[in-house]
């Protein structure tokens, strides 16, 4: 695990000292280790944290004849078999790491040596031959890639944007599209970031630089292929344990202590159950316990540690525990504004386990792979509400807006939730997974958003973040919801999220839900086995019944986040206020009206509720995203 970045600009002036800076603005990311490539118009460098090959695995490393030089972020866990195939084919190897493996791959088979790792990574090859650059980056955005091009100067890229910036050559311009799509969806997909001249390369993709030119290819385009063996409930039950064990097993490996984070959700007790049949001992097990009860599952995750007899830890956030330096540690590793609250625990927790383990094995990508999250649900109960006569909707809409004005405090969620969901109806299919799920609605980006470009992107189609392949037209309601979790959600928020703040703490965080052959073996399933009875992920739950007390089956599902309400302490009012109102940075007011801020200010610190259909806690989130912009436009200079 490491972290990357390097330049190729034949103009630039002192070009390694340049990205010997990237490369220190990593230091988090890799502690035990760095490595720099000089070469006439290239300089390549990497920052480690040791986890294979301790002694041997330093970078950057060659090829036999010197030809190509790597830096790679990430792990492979298929690297053994690839290696004995490498080897029989005539390769010599001069050290143990997953890392060599890769130039060797590519040295047979150029881009076609990507779908062949199973893995997460990002990584970068130097081809002498040709001067060329080849980057990639795993199929579901595990590890990042940004880069930065510019005909007439060069290209750059880096694991985090922090890095990229040290680079004078990369302008710090908002990008008004990117914002458009961030106030809409809390999340800006790729290739955009909300920096004008940074981008990022989509998951399941890689790019070659050449000759100044930039070329972008996919190798991955998750879709779902009916199995008719998988049709019985049973055979896919064996299946999916059979395959996710595998899953778990592969990513075991390590030289260093290894762990894993346990919430008591089915996900992540999938995994501690399972690597506990792989590993000897008790596998040692994490869990955030917040005092709010109504988000506290630490109850669960003990009962599971019990019954699976791992070593347990358990790490107490108390309420109004929130300081600044939380806030801006956020701004910081991601570089960009992040709407997803559950970053601080994810970072606490990270440092907590960091202390104990080097490598931890999550649950991320269950809901992904399996249908667990509600809104899947949601979203098919608004696609069959089509079906009604579109005139009735209408006028069904039109009620529920008038009424909802009306009715009682405790009534209000559920008259929200009938119009959002009416509303829902009125909107282009391929907008359905925006209009149930969004950040802000378009009425309430028409008071807030003063550039007419902006409001223009986000009332678009957004079509960077809905747009479907060709074959879609055949796919389910919840095929086309999935599909858009996966390539939007999953990677900008959730492993955004994780890989950020694990790095942050130098924790290395693997996630077997997500491994190929497991992403392969759930798309090929049948809806029913996903969603049955209203409930989500029924394959999975059925596949592991049997090595889970109840408890984990029987609680609703609830995601990780924060009680926000909560959190609001005076630190955090008082930093709001600065952020958007006292000292907001320049240009802001321009881009979002003042007079919106405040109101927004107003109800966003209201502290009156955790429902996540009410208007106060809708507020409180939509406040945090918009702290997160105008703290990333200070802290980093941008101009807008």
């Amino acid at each position: 695990m490491c972290g990357i970045c390097g330049v190729q600009a034949p103009r630039l002036a002192d070009r390694a000292a340049h990205v010997a800076r990237m490369n220190q603005a990593l230091f988090h990311r890799g502690p035990d280790g760095v490595g720099q490539f000089d070469g006439d118009e290239v300089s390549l460098a990497m920052r480690r944290l040791a986890i294979i090959d301790l002694a041997g695995g330093q970078q950057p490393l060659k090829n036999e004849d010197g030809a190509l030089t790597i830096v790679f972020n990430g792990e492979i866990y298929n690297y053994r078999e690839l290696r004995q195939r490498l080897e029989a084919r005539g390769h010599r190897f001069a050290t143990a790491s997953d890392t060599e493996v890769i130039v060797h791959l590519y040295e047979d088979h150029g881009a076609a040596a990507v779908p062949l790792l199973k893995g997460m990574f990002a990584c970068c090859v130097h081809d002498r031959r040709d001067g060329s650059l080849f980057l990639t980056r795993d199929r579901f955005g595990e590890k990042p890639l940004y880069y930065w091009h510019d005909p007439a100067q060069g290209f750059a890229f880096s694991s985090e944007v922090r890095s990229l910036l040290e680079l004078p050559l990369v302008p710090r311009r908002l990008d008004r599209e990117a914002l458009g799509y961030y106030l809409r969806l809390g999340m800006v997909p790729a290739p955009l970031t909300m920096l004008r001249d940074v981008r990022m390369l989509p998951a399941g993709h890689w790019m070659r630089y050449r000759e100044g030119q930039l070329t972008i290819g996919a190798y991955d385009e998750p879709a779902p292929r009916a199995n008719p063996a998988l049709a019985d409930p049973e055979a896919a039950a064996e299946a999916v344990h059979a395959t996710v064990l595998a899953a778990v097993r592969r990513q075991s490996i390590s030289d260093v202590p290894l762990g894993a984070f346990l919430s008591g959700g089915i996900d992540s007790s999938t995994v501690v159950a399972l690597l506990q049949q792989v590993v000897s001992g008790p596998v040692k097990t994490f869990t955030v316990r917040f005092e709010e009860a109504g988000y506290d599952e630490s109850g669960i995750a003990r009962a599971v540690a019990t019954h699976l007899g791992t070593e347990h830890h358990e790490l107490v956030v108390p309420n109004l525990g929130f300081g600044a330096e939380d806030f801006w540690r956020i701004v910081d590793h991601v570089g960009l504004p992040f709407y997803d609250t559950s970053a601080l625990p994810t970072y606490v927790l990270s440092k907590y386990v960091r202390e104990h383990v080097t490598v931890a094995l999550s649950g991320d990508g269950g809901d992904e792979m399996f249908a667990g999250y509600p809104f899947f649900r949601w979203g098919q109960t608004v696609a069959a509400a089509r079906r009604v006569p579109e005139v009735l909707r209408r006028g069904a809409a039109a009620v529920a807006r008038g009424v909802g004005a009306w009715v009682p405090a405790s009534q209000a969620t559920r008259w929200r939730r009938l119009r959002r969901g009416l509303e829902a109806t009125l909107q282009p299919p391929e907008l359905l997974p925006v209009t149930v799920g969004g950040l802000f609605e378009l009425g309430e980006l028409e008071t807030l958003v003063r550039d007419p470009a902006v409001l223009e992107t986000a009332a678009g189609a957004l079509g960077l973040a809905t747009a479907l392949p060709a074959e879609a037209e055949s796919w389910s309601v919840l095929r086309r919801l999935m599909h858009y979790r996966v390539k939007v959600n999953l990677p900008e928020d959730m492993l955004t999220k994780v890989d950020r703040m694990s790095m942050a703490a130098s924790l290395e965080v693997r996630a077997p839900l997500l491994d190929p052959d497991v992403a392969e073996l759930a798309l090929s399933l049948p809806d029913a086995l996903l969603i049955s009875g209203g409930v989500g992920k029924s394959i999975l739950r059925r596949a592991m019944r049997r090595e889970l007390p109840a408890v984990v089956f029987d609680h609703p599902k609830r995601g990780f986040s924060i009680p926000l309400h909560r959190f609001q302490n005076a630190a955090y009012a008082e930093l709001a206020h600065d952020l958007l109102a006292d000292n907001p940075a320049a240009g802001l007011h321009e881009l979002l009206a003042p007079e919106t801020l405040r109101h927004l200010l107003t109800r966003g610190l209201a502290r009156q509720s955790d429902d996540v259909e009410s208007s106060v806690f809708r507020a409180s989130h939509q406040l945090w995203a918009l702290m997160q912009l105008g703290g990333w436009l200070r802290r980093f200079g941008v101009v807008c």
